[in-house]
């Protein structure tokens, strides 16, 4: 119900809850430096975090913005989405559509972001909508490109929301293959590309543990609980013993995100949500 919905919040007034995430993001990228990759439609988030590690952690990243085609952008003025024409502000190249789902298709991106209505535990994702396929409930947009993440070798997995309703135990549609039904089952089905790395949530980061591939909790952010986790996630997380609070921005990172990346603030109004 709306009265359980709260306004993610990031435990600091000096930045936001999609500040924090875009720092965390970006941090992740460093894994990628070198490779190239790209984002979807809404993807503000993800577009925040490439720009700021291309300016901090991972300087050789090249990547694109999927509906504008802008390749390497340096825009200062954040993108609402991938298809604002913001997205190709200093771009170096553009890309046709036609070229984006050729890369896609052929597993040449390194890395990527994407989400969905419902997650599960082994990181599949579904957008096709909530419900049996003939009578939804909820209709989504369609699996649109998330059938890539069965040839993507380093996907990421965000939302801007977390509650039960999103983490689920299984999908009910199957658009992006995470690790389909866990332990060496992506790998018998999907050649050996590995499945998705981290998850990244307005309460938490996760990742996936290294056999069984469930998702495992990796921090939790400031102002958050592990008990918070558990209370909002539909399945039962794996948890270590010991759970460390994700690390605040830095000054220096939250200056770069102000006056590089988004001068227009604007991750301090984007409304994620816990619950």
């Amino acid at each position: 119900m709306e009265a359980d919905i709260e306004v993610a919040g990031a435990g600091a007034a000096a930045y936001s809850t999609a500040e924090l995430m875009a720092v965390v993001m970006s941090r992740a990228l460093e894994h990628n430096d070198g490779q190239v990759g790209g984002v979807g439609a809404g993807a503000t988030i993800p577009m925040a975090a490439l720009r700021l590690a291309t300016l901090t952690v991972a300087p050789g990243l090249n990547w694109f913005c999927g509906s504008s085609g802008g390749f390497n952008p340096t825009f200062d003025h954040l993108p609402l989405t991938a298809a604002d024409p913001r997205a190709l502000h200093g771009a170096e190249a553009t890309q046709t559509m036609q070229d984006i789902v050729d890369l896609g298709g052929s597993g040449r991106w390194g890395f990527g972001f994407h989400g969905g209505m419902q997650i599960d535990r082994y990181g599949n994702a579904n957008l096709i909508g909530i419900g049996p396929y003939d009578n939804l409930r909820v209709r989504g947009p369609g699996s649109v490109g998330l059938p890539w993440a069965a040839r993507m070798s380093g996907a990421y997995l965000f939302t801007w929301h977390h509650n039960p309703r999103v983490f689920v135990e299984r999908v009910d549609h199957l658009s992006g293959p995470g690790w389909l039904d866990g332990d060496s089952s992506r790998a018998e089905l999907l050649d050996g590309v590995p499945g998705p790395r981290l998850v990244f949530t307005p309460l938490c980061v996760m990742d996936f543990h290294e056999t069984s591939h469930a998702m495992r909790l990796l921090s939790v952010h400031p102002g958050h609980s592990v008990g918070d986790v558990a209370a909002q996630t539909g399945f039962d997380v794996i948890v270590p013993d010991d759970v460390p609070e994700t690390p605040r921005p830095t000054d220096q990172e939250l200056f770069l995100l102000r006056t590089r990346v988004d001068r227009g603030r604007q991750l301090r109004d984007l409304r994620l949500t816990v619950g």
